[in-house]
């Protein structure tokens, strides 16, 4: 008894040790991310926050200098932010994480570090770094008087959470597709997200969808995303079918597939 209670203890302590380790690399990678991503010091993290915020800004002015009424709600400007926040709070994750490897395999020489140290240090900036920009974008918004604060904020919260999610095994799985294809594989995912933006309808609201078209929205991540996002605001989305579990399941499979590719290519990251 007195042996299995101290290998246990053993073993116990060998984890907490393995984990304390694999924390401080990771710890150590997002602060040398933080500094160096676009620059030589902590201030250049700063651009990681204004990049998505200026691309919101900039898709909110033309669609209100373009619409002056919302086909839902009563202000143009919430009804395109409800709907591109998801967006943003998806493709940026996505290729970040995708590029975290090509962008600091200089670590790779040293043995400690792994490609998946890269690959979690860069998944927790960016969740950081979403959670920023999504914060100061509403209360910008919410400073210039837009109504932008939900009927139903654990709605909203859960919408955004599952949005960066997908993200996240989006940028995992492509990795995989830069490691076999080269770094110009890049181009490939961020059109690919690009893609189904365009496809979902953003600016369009599901009533006005054909039953044909929906029935393909509804597998469509970024469209289930931004409809969760808006029924958090409008009544008029209580009726429409969200497809919930395929953004969690999407997620998922992706995290894995990238997670596999990681193990069994890790060779192609050097």
């Amino acid at each position: 008894m007195v042996i299995r209670i101290t290998t246990s203890k053993a073993n116990t302590s060998y984890i907490r040790s393995i984990f304390d380790q694999n924390k401080r690399i990771i710890r150590a990678i997002i602060l040398q991310d933080m500094r160096t991503r676009f620059g030589r010091s902590y201030f250049s993290y700063i651009i990681s926050i204004l990049w998505p915020l200026s691309h919101l800004t900039i898709i909110l002015v033309a669609y209100g200098f373009m619409n002056k009424l919302a086909p839902v709600g009563g202000d143009p400007v919430v009804f395109a932010a409800t709907g591109v926040l998801p967006y943003i709070m998806c493709i940026y994750p996505a290729r970040q994480i995708a590029a975290s490897v090509m962008q600091n395999r200089q670590m790779l020489n040293m043995t400690i570090i792994r490609p998946v140290h890269l690959l979690f240090a860069r998944a927790i900036l960016e969740v950081i770094t979403a959670s920023l920009v999504c914060i100061i974008f509403v209360t910008i918004l919410y400073v210039f008087d837009y109504d932008i604060m939900p009927v139903n904020p654990s709605t909203a919260a859960m919408a955004l959470f599952a949005t960066v999610y997908f993200g996240i095994g989006y940028g995992f799985f492509g990795l995989i597709i830069i490691a076999l294809f080269g770094p110009y594989a890049m181009i490939v995912i961020v059109l690919s997200m690009v893609g189904l933006y365009i496809a979902s309808g953003v600016y369009l609201p599901p009533f006005l969808m054909s039953e044909t078209v929906l029935q393909y929205q509804y597998y469509n991540p970024i469209f289930n995303c931004s409809a969760w996002m808006r029924s958090a605001y409008y009544l008029s989305y209580d009726d429409v079918n969200i497809n919930k579990s395929l953004i969690f399941w999407a997620g998922t499979v992706l995290l894995m597939l990238g997670l596999l590719g990681e193990r069994y290519l890790r060779g192609k990251f050097f």
